[in-house]
């Protein structure tokens, strides 16, 4: 088979996938790939195993993506939903987790909503944010009109601005270190704007090489 077009990608998120290979340390930045047996230490017996494995990463999801549905857990793992109910009642029976209006969160980090703010909170989020793709649907994130210049197709997902947990904007990075331009969906607040004005500095700040 010719290593051009997409057959190398392809055969090596196979292997991947599979259990053969994984990413490896970057050489002169470029990718390089390993095989998993000689990259990751043995681990032995696996301390979850069936139904409790089955809890247990649904009590993790929980606990990174929270408030959520069972319905979010199912497309998030890929598993069956039925396989996701089950999750959610032992879960439920284990006193795990607790109902948030028609969501679920773990049992404990319920917390009274904060009041209005005349501060929105906003973050500059990575392409391919988790934020972005820990659901089933869309909606709670980015408004129905604008998903299209977040997910433009061919599985990109562009970076965003997220105000009070909804994207009004995608960003890029110049080839400068101090260049970052954000595209907004619409005019924004002048609140907004300083938020905005904080976290490009933010960002700047991280990606400015150190001496």
């Amino acid at each position: 088979m010719p290593p051009d077009g997409q057959a190398p990608f392809h055969l090596i998120r196979h292997a991947a996938l599979t259990g053969i290979l994984c990413h490896g340390p970057q050489r002169t930045g470029e990718a390089t790939y390993v095989l998993l047996n000689d990259w990751l230490p043995t681990t032995g017996r696996f301390r979850w195993e069936g139904d409790a494995a089955l809890a247990e990463l649904a009590r993790r999801y929980l606990a990174a993506y929270a408030p959520a549905t069972l319905e979010d857990f199912a497309t998030w793992s890929g598993l069956p939903v039925t396989w996701a109910r089950r999750a959610w009642k032992m879960l439920a029976e284990s006193g795990a987790i607790t109902e948030y209006g028609t969501l679920t969160m773990l049992a404990g980090r319920v917390k009274e909503l904060p009041g209005s703010s005349d501060t929105p909170d906003v973050r500059m989020l990575p392409a391919y944010d988790n934020y972005l793709i820990g659901y089933r649907t869309r909606e709670v994130s980015v408004p129905a009109l604008h998903q299209a210049r977040v997910w433009p197709g061919g599985g990109l997902i562009r970076p965003t601005v997220i105000a009070d947990g909804l994207a009004i904007a995608t960003w890029t990075r110049g080839s400068g270190s101090r260049s970052i331009q954000v595209d907004a969906f619409e005019p924004v607040r002048p609140q907004i704007e300083r938020g905005i004005d904080m976290e490009k500095e933010a960002v700047v700040g991280f990606l400015r090489p150190t001496s």
